[in-house]
């Protein structure tokens, strides 16, 4: 997803009539035709390595004040939508881990109303299927539990991080979907900030 940021160097580049590739010769890259595709990929998605990022403001005489400002326009709209989204109510359910990297999910039953009453059942889940679970009550707050059904962690979510079991495949990141039989791609993970 671009950003503020990097639609404003998309736009300082084109201003000057540059391809990608007469870019990164410009600011001084010796694999033009990589950092090209790099620069491209931060137009497009707003990663970018520090180093390289240097180079291209340098090369295009974009002003720190101008990157400060974006940096932060992209921050607060980032944080903004981040806490419209946390605080979506959800159907709780628990995610019980069948072996590395492998889960499946299983609705908490209609009838638990309290977060303590959705942790009794997980933890009974947990001990019953010797396997580590974890107990999603809402996009903010996750229980997790030992194959025991000790509650081991509570935890909040954070802009930028997940709050419940995840895997990654092909340098993806994945969570369960919303059905159990489905996986979702994460997206959201890094925030749109200052370069890396």
């Amino acid at each position: 997803m671009s950003t503020h940021l990097s639609r404003h160097f998309e736009a300082q580049r084109l201003a000057k009539g540059l391809k990608p590739s007469q870019l990164a010769r410009l600011a001084g890259c010796t694999n033009i035709l990589k950092n090209g595709n790099r620069i491209r990929q931060f137009e497009m998605t707003g990663q970018i390595s520090q180093e390289l990022f240097t180079r291209i403001a340098s090369a295009l005489a974009v002003d720190p004040t101008t990157v400060e400002r974006l940096v932060e326009q992209d921050r607060r709209e980032f944080f903004d939508a981040w806490l419209k989204w946390v605080n979506e109510p959800i159907t709780p359910y628990l995610v019980i881990r069948l072996i590395p990297a492998v889960y499946c999910k299983r609705a908490v039953p209609p009838s638990m109303t309290t977060m303590a009453e959705a942790e009794a059942w997980a933890s009974l889940v947990a001990r019953e299927e010797r396997k580590r679970c974890c107990l999603v009550w809402s996009r903010r707050i996750s229980c997790w539990f030992d194959q025991d059904g000790s509650l081991y962690a509570r935890t909040e979510a954070v802009p930028g991080e997940l709050n419940l079991p995840w895997m990654r495949i092909g340098g993806k990141t994945f969570t369960l979907g919303q059905d159990l039989g489905s996986m979702s791609q994460v997206d959201w993970l890094r925030k749109p900030c200052s370069p890396r």
